[in-house]
């Protein structure tokens, strides 16, 4: 059995590390807050005692998908994808209001 993070909505360490594991799955760049795993789960901060105890979790977790898998990696190529795609816009012209 895992240790429980929310008592009100009975969420366990492994509750919120598979959550997380999604969102990253889906968005390698996003930030993860308590409120997005929770919602991800089906559920919602009640009292909120749980949050920093759901913070360090989810920290934790992040920090472990960085040393250990390709997180780190898909990430860095997001960021020169969106780097490179933001170097080949054309620039814009400013339009100026007739006088």
């Amino acid at each position: 059995s895992s240790m429980i993070v929310c008592h009100c909505n009975v969420l366990t360490v492994e509750d919120i590390q598979g959550a997380v594991d999604e969102l990253l799955t889906e968005m390698p760049l996003r930030v993860i807050t308590p409120g997005l795993v929770y919602r991800r789960l089906g559920t919602r901060g009640r009292c909120c005692g749980c949050f920093p105890l759901a913070i360090d979790v989810i920290n934790a977790h992040i920090e472990k998908r960085l040393a250990t898998d390709d997180l780190a990696e898909r990430r860095q190529q997001i960021v020169e994808q969106q780097r490179a795609y933001r170097e080949n816009m054309p620039t814009r012209r400013r339009v100026t209001a007739p006088a």
